[in-house]
């Protein structure tokens, strides 16, 4: 976090941070609906992140400064590699959801892993606010009657 990140030209960066970006899903996606993340998924998620890593001569995975060296640059898809990289974590695979609201996946970072929506300002009022107008409309009908 507060590290300046650096992009190349979109033409150079598109193609590694979509491949990051599908594969991390497809295989975190199957992960939460099985559980656990199969072997089979892996090797393209790992050669996508390998891609992103591969111009970057950055240091990471420092105790306490994941990504380096906070003062210094990072390319994008290294960044974006090496956050990939680290939901392979056991407790990060535990905590992943899928929100029924939007599809993303998010990690549940409460304290007793019970999160719903990926954020509660957005997704999480949505789905209040649409509650709220079905007991509404229901109650008005059954009024109504």
């Amino acid at each position: 976090g507060g590290r300046p990140l650096v992009a190349p030209t979109p033409e150079k960066i598109a193609p590694v941070v979509l491949s990051i970006r599908e594969t991390t899903d497809r295989l975190f996606r199957r992960a939460v609906s099985k559980g656990a993340i199969t072997t089979g998924d892996m090797p393209e998620f790992l050669e996508a992140c390998a891609d992103g890593l591969a111009q970057s001569r950055t240091e990471i995975g420092r105790p306490g400064k994941l990504f380096g060296n906070p003062a210094t640059p990072i390319a994008f898809e290294a960044a974006l590699a090496v956050s990939a990289l680290s939901l392979l974590r056991g407790d990060t695979i535990a905590r992943l959801r899928i929100c029924p609201n939007c599809s993303w996946l998010f990690v549940d970072k409460s304290r007793n892993s019970s999160r719903l929506w990926c954020d509660m300002a957005v997704c999480g009022n949505r789905q209040k606010a649409n509650r709220y107008y079905r007991r509404r409309t229901a109650a008005r009908e059954v009024t109504n009657v």
